[in-house]
C-alpha cells in the first residue's frame, strides 16, 4: 500500500493552539495517523522549507495548505504575526524539515515567545534521530545526555567533552567531514570508549555502527566512503574504574591555570569537576606547583 492509498481523516483542532508535529526522519512511512491528521486539518502549517514540506504533502496529498517558513533567520516580528493568528483562533502545526521540532533546530524561540504570551501548545509526539540512534545502539542508556552539535573550535571542543560526568552516556549530531577527528579527539580525552555512529537512520542506506572508539575510526579510514549525510553519534559512559586522565595532565592543567591566574580556589573547585578529583587533593597539588620547594 503506498503513503496516500488511504483517505486521512478530518478532524476537529483546537482552536488557538499551536501543534508541534514530528515527521519523517528519512522514511516517509516514519510519520504517525495522528500526525497526518493534524497536519491535513490545521488552519496554517510552520515550516522550516517550504520547498522540503511540499514533498510530504503531495506524498500524503495535503492539498491547498497555507504555509509560513520560519527559521534561524527569522525574528520576533515574525513571532509575533503567528501568535496574532493564534489570537485570531486559527489553529497551527509547526514542523521541521525532518524528525522532531526543537531537537537542535530554531523552534525553541518560537515556543518560548508564544508560552510568554499564555497560547496553548500541543505536541503530536514521533519520530527522531536521537531516539532512534539510542534504541539500536546496544549501548547503556538508561541516562544519557544530549548535547546537540559540538563546538567547532578543539578548543571549546575539548573543554566540553571533559566537563561531561562520566557516569552518563552522550549523544551528539556532527557532519560526516568533521565526525573521525571528533571521534579521534574523544579517543584522546576519554580512552576507548564503546561507541556507536548512526547515519541515513530509516533511509535505505542506513548505518549503525557500534564498536570501540578505534575501530570505528580505522573503519571510516579503511572505508571513507561511509562518510556521508549527517551522523548521529553514541560515547558510552565510563566504567567506574576508569580513568581518562594522567597525573601529568592533571598537573599541566593545574599549571596553566595558575600561569592564566586563576585562584587556587577556583581552579581547585573546576578541575575537580572535570577530573573527578577531590579538590581538596587539587589544591594540594596546585599549591607545591605554585610555591616549590
Amino acid at each position: 500500500m503506498s503513503e496516500s492509498s488511504f483517505k486521512i481523516q478530518e478532524i476537529k483542532l483546537e482552536k488557538a493552539a499551536l501543534y508541534v508535529v514530528a515527521t519523517p526522519i528519512g522514511n516517509l512511512g516514519d510519520i504517525t495517523l495522528r500526525a497526518l491528521q493534524v497536519l491535513n486539518s490545521a488552519d496554517f502549517v510552520i515550516c522550516e522549507d517550504t520547498r522540503v514540506s511540499s514533498k510530504l504533502f503531495l506524498a500524503y496529498e495535503i492539498k491547498e495548505k497555507k504555509l509560513i517558513t520560519y527559521n534561524d533567520h527569522c525574528d520576533e516580528k515574525s513571532r509575533k504575526k503567528i501568535c496574532d493568528l493564534l489570537e485570531n483562533g486559527h489553529s497551527l502545526a509547526l514542523i521541521s524539515d525532518a524528525g522532531t521540532p526543537l531537537i537542535s533546530d530554531p523552534g525553541y524561540k518560537l515556543i518560548n515567545f508564544l508560552r510568554s504570551k499564555n497560547q496553548k501548545i500541543i505536541p503530536i509526539p514521533g519520530a527522531s534521530s536521537l531516539t532512534s540512534a539510542l534504541s539500536a545502539s546496544g549501548l547503556a542508556c538508561d541516562n544519557f545526555l544530549f548535547i546537540g552539535f559540538l563546538p567547532t573550535s578543539e578548543i571549546q571542543k575539548t573543554k566540553l567533552i571533559k566537563s561531561l560526568p562520566k557516569n552518563f552516556t552522550f549523544v551528539f549530531f556532527e557532519s560526516a567531514n568533521r565526525v573521525v577527528k571528533t571521534l579521534e579527539s574523544i579517543k584522546k580525552i576519554l580512552g576507548n570508549r564503546n561507541v556507536c555512529a548512526a547515519r541515513e537512520l530509516t533511509k535505505m542506506h542506513e548505518e549503525i555502527i557500534s564498536d570501540e572508539l578505534e575501530n570505528v575510526i580505522k573503519l571510516f579510514a579503511d572505508r571513507p566512503s561511509r562518510l556521508r549525510g549527517e551522523f548521529v553519534v553514541i560515547v558510552e559512559k565510563s566504567d567506574k574504574n576508569e580513568k581518562s586522565f594522567t597525573q601529568k595532565e592533571l598537573i599541566q592543567e593545574i599549571s596553566n591555570a595558575i600561569f592564566l591566574g586563576h585562584s587556587l580556589k577556583d581552579l581547585s573547585q573546576n578541575l575537580s569537576e572535570i577530573y573527578d578529583v577531590n579538590k581538596k587533593e587539587i589544591y594540594k597539588l596546585a599549591l607545591e606547583i605554585k610555591n616549590p620547594q
